[in-house]
């Protein structure tokens, strides 16, 4: 929290990193371009997957041209992309692009100090309801 002298602790409108931090935790403010709270965005991959019954269940699917296992119980929603090119990187079968929890969302972007062309929650969640992929 961000203090002014000797005053009481001011909430900023959005979230703070903590030092040598790159993943944004914590609710999302309105003011965030995402506009939606973790538990919001969570119960919505919450009613997709219970909807389509694939709640507690995990999926590998392709979707522009990548590889991914996801999926979602009421706890988490994630997205693990599996490495291609396993045989390159012995030990290193993928690595996670997409979490969503009732306390952050923390997406590719957020955890790589390079840009990321791994979907957002957002688009993760027009992916699923479209079904916009293909089972593998």
């Amino acid at each position: 929290m961000i203090k002014e002298r000797d005053s009481e602790p001011l909430n900023p409108p959005f979230p703070i990193k903590e030092a040598g931090s790159n993943v944004k935790a914590g609710n999302i403010s309105p003011g965030d371009p995402r506009g939606k709270r973790p538990p919001d965005v969570l119960q919505k991959f919450v009613g997709i997957f219970e909807e389509k019954g694939w709640l507690n269940q995990t999926l590998r699917i392709k979707h522009r041209d990548r590889r991914y296992r996801i999926c979602c119980t009421e706890r988490e929603f994630l997205v693990y992309r599996i490495n291609d090119h396993c045989s390159v990187l012995p030990g290193f079968p993928g690595w996670s692009v997409c979490i969503v929890t009732h306390e952050q969302i923390v997406e590719d972007s957020d955890m790589s100090a390079f840009s990321s062309s791994e979907p957002s929650a957002h688009e993760w969640l027009r992916c699923i309801a479209e079904e916009d992929f293909e089972l593998i």
